[in-house]
């Protein structure tokens, strides 16, 4: 009697792991037809795996190479320059309007599009019967729930995964060492840019909040989204440091940035003028809501407290 207990409770164990082994597996296993809900809240089924991608936004582009997926974009925008490989992608035109001839011409199926300048357009592409989904994070938490989210649309969630674990560890040891920091030490911070109207973010913009991570004040942290703000404001704020995005939208000479900004009639005694502290970083690295979030999340770290 006492062996044979034995022998079933060696079963029931065998049983229980297959069952623990199959359930793990099934974690990383899409069943198609999926339904997803987009940025939008709209529902969106996908009948099978996706082998034809179009991206109507230089972000979604960025996301389907860290997942590995450049092999299945058929079509991007003239605007999607990273990585250096999108060079070699078929080009279906501006962000906005959409070129509809040309997006149908690439039979895709699935077309990951951005809400923010489509919106508009994006229920003809369903018109036509072309599978959408909207991505339009707003935060950091919001960027990576997109990077999940196109992972299992295309039938790699281990890899959406696996990817936002590695960036959560790096985002974690940011705030761990900015934890150590006194407010009282935290630098202030101006986003400025090289025109004469000086537009900077605010509350509720990626920029902001990686400032805010970064162990940073935004001086401009109390308005709401990207403003408008004046020469006088800025003087006022007195900012420690201030920084200067620019890109391929934005382009500029380094030097003679700095130079300009140095200039500025009334901005002598800006803290940040006197000590030098002006810094030209990739725009990109700010107002894409990809994985490359964190490296500028890393960068504004390093000019912030090294």
């Amino acid at each position: 009697m006492n062996i044979f207990k034995k022998y079933i409770l060696i079963f029931t164990f065998l049983l229980f792991t297959l069952n623990l082994f199959l359930l793990m597996g099934s974690a990383n296993t899409v069943n198609y037809p999926l339904t997803i809900i987009d940025d939008t809240g709209t529902a969106v089924t996908i009948p099978q795996e996706p082998q034809r991608i179009i991206s109507t936004a230089p972000s979604n582009t960025e996301i389907l190479f860290d997942l590995g997926l450049q092999e299945k974009i058929v079509g991007i925008t003239n605007y999607c320059n990273f990585p250096e490989e999108t060079k070699n992608i078929e080009k279906i035109g501006e962000i906005s309007p959409l070129n509809f001839e040309k997006i149908i011409s690439l039979n895709p199926d699935l077309i990951l599009a951005y809400a923010g300048f489509q919106l508009k357009e994006i229920p003809r592409l369903r018109e036509l019967g072309l599978n959408t989904i909207v991505l339009e994070p707003l935060t950091l938490k919001e960027t990576l729930k997109s990077i999940k989210m196109v992972a299992t649309v295309c039938g790699i969630p281990e890899k959406g995964n696996t990817l936002v674990e590695n960036l959560l560890q790096r985002i974690n040891k940011i705030k761990t060492k900015v934890s150590k920091i006194a407010i009282t030490e935290r630098p202030n911070i101006f986003i400025g840019g090289i025109y004469e109207t000086i537009w900077t973010p605010g509350e509720g913009t990626l920029f902001n909040e990686l400032i805010s991570l970064a162990g940073g004040r935004n001086i401009a942290a109390g308005l709401s989204g990207w403003t408008k703000i004046s020469q006088e404001f800025i003087v006022k704020e007195d900012p420690d440091i201030i920084i200067i995005p620019i890109g391929a939208m934005n382009p500029g000479d380094e030097p003679k940035i700095k130079e300009n900004i140095s200039q500025r009639p009334g901005w002598s005694n800006i803290s940040a003028i006197k000590t030098q502290k002006i810094f030209i970083v990739n725009e990109d690295l700010f107002y894409r809501a990809t994985p490359r979030l964190v490296d500028g999340l890393e960068l504004l770290y390093e000019i912030f407290h090294k």
